[in-house]
């Protein structure tokens, strides 16, 4: 019919392209231009690939389809989330997400965006939840992060998102570890340098204390003392290793056979509690928790 409002257009419609057509009940309706009585039936659209650049091409989008909850614009080369006019003026910050007030899944892979401040837009979505930003230009300049040091940013930074990058559900705990290492980031940041979220996230947690930075990692080579009889030695171990590699090593230092060696390991910290016999060959030294400074007493076994 010629009332394209009274087109019934399915719930899963995808447009292909924005600019030709969305599926609709008869495939052939060409979607007449912009300036058109809104589709209220239009759920996703998937505009992957198409060279939009700028943001204000997408809210034209999102006034004809205002019931829009999923919208795919991976691969397209948007610069930013912010519109600009066709003057090429900046209009006010409501208009990034003005018009997607039920929008709750985009997807803005490959992207070319390169700011944080499209990050703090995307918080200002009302029912946005669950967001794909991957193989942006902004990542590779902070290539100096981690991608786990980058997520808990991001997580902090977008309070409302339950789903990043695909995945699992972010949970209390998650976002709380996020949030506070935001906090820690900006720490050692001059002022001019925090957004305005490092704020609200300081009015929730406090100030922190920096992290001081511990290695946890057990040391994997550790300076072990050996003493047999009246011998000392000190000797490098790696302890991964086990009790009986261990014990072939000893062999060849104090000439005793393997078979007929009982090691009694010494922890520094804990001499007074005495020694405990490594008895088991197939245990792995870090088990012990050996550290560099320990000792192990060697004994012979004393034919029976």
């Amino acid at each position: 019919g010629n009332d394209d409002t009274a087109e019934p257009v399915p719930a899963s419609s995808s447009g292909s392209d924005h600019r030709s057509r969305t599926s609709s009940a008869s495939s052939s309706t060409e979607v007449p231009p912009f300036r058109t009585n809104p589709h209220a039936g239009v759920r996703k659209v998937h505009l992957t690939g198409n060279y939009i650049a700028e943001w204000s091409e997408i809210c034209r989008i999102g006034r004809v389809f205002p019931q829009l909850e999923t919208l795919v614009l991976a691969d397209c080369p948007l610069r930013s989330l912010k519109p600009t006019d066709a003057e090429g003026n900046n209009e006010n910050a409501e208009e990034s997400h003005k018009y997607f007030p039920n929008l709750k899944l985009l997807n803005l892979s490959n992207a070319k965006i390169d700011s944080w401040e499209d990050i703090d837009r995307l918080s200002s979505f009302p029912a946005l939840n669950n967001v794909r930003l991957q193989y942006w230009p902004l990542w590779s300049r902070t290539d100096s992060m981690t991608e786990h040091e980058r997520r808990q940013l991001l997580i902090a930074r977008l309070p409302n998102i339950s789903i990043l990058n695909g995945g699992d559900t972010i949970g209390a705990v998650e976002r709380e570890d996020a949030e506070r290492s935001f906090i820690r980031h900006y720490l050692d940041k001059p002022e001019t340098e925090r957004p305005p979220r490092y704020y609200e996230l300081v009015g929730v947690h406090g100030k922190l204390d920096p992290l001081v930075n511990i290695d946890l990692r057990p040391e994997r080579k550790v300076k072990v003392r050996f003493t047999f009889e009246d011998k000392t030695v000190e000797r490098t171990v790696d302890v991964n290793r086990t009790v009986s590699d261990l014990k072939s090593r000893l062999e060849r230092l104090f000439e005793v056979p393997a078979s007929r060696m009982r090691l009694y390991y010494v922890d520094q910290d804990l001499r007074d509690l005495g020694v405990e016999e490594m008895k088991y060959p197939t245990k792995v030294l870090y088990s012990y928790n050996i550290r560099s400074g320990d000792e192990i007493i060697i004994e012979r076994k004393v034919k029976s």
